[in-house]
């Protein structure tokens, strides 16, 4: 968040003229949006679940809203509604990531389980 707000602090005559603004917001808070399901899932990734998932995607929108007021204030800059879709998406993605990861990691989890204790049935 520290870095979000370090970015939109520089001056909109301050950024390169090549600069992919949508781009970047999708991308950073993609992150955002991970690390805010860091703490919700006890920092496994045994525990995501959707709840902490939806959790995440909203403290991340909540920060790109505040985001966007903060850039009111900066020089050339402006708020945009379309950053603030940007930062729903990219952080709707990256926590979506890492939930199917917990999905497929659980479920291979549990078929190892299952099949270790069917193996020791078996003897």
């Amino acid at each position: 968040m520290a870095l979000i707000f370090f970015a939109s602090s520089v001056p909109g005559d301050e950024l390169p003229g090549h600069f992919w603004d949508k781009g970047a917001h999708l991308l950073v808070y993609a992150g955002l949006g991970v690390l805010f399901l860091v703490p919700l899932s006890a920092a496994r990734l045994s525990q995501v679940t959707p709840k902490a998932a939806g959790i995440a995607v909203l403290l991340s929108t909540l920060y790109g809203v505040v985001d966007e007021v903060h850039q009111y204030f900066t020089p050339a800059r402006s708020p945009d509604v379309r950053d603030v879709v940007a930062d729903v998406v990219g952080a709707a993605a990256g926590v979506a990531a890492v939930l199917m990861l917990s999905t497929m990691w659980k479920r291979r989890r549990g078929r190892s389980q299952r099949d270790h204790h069917e193996g020791t049935e078996l003897n």
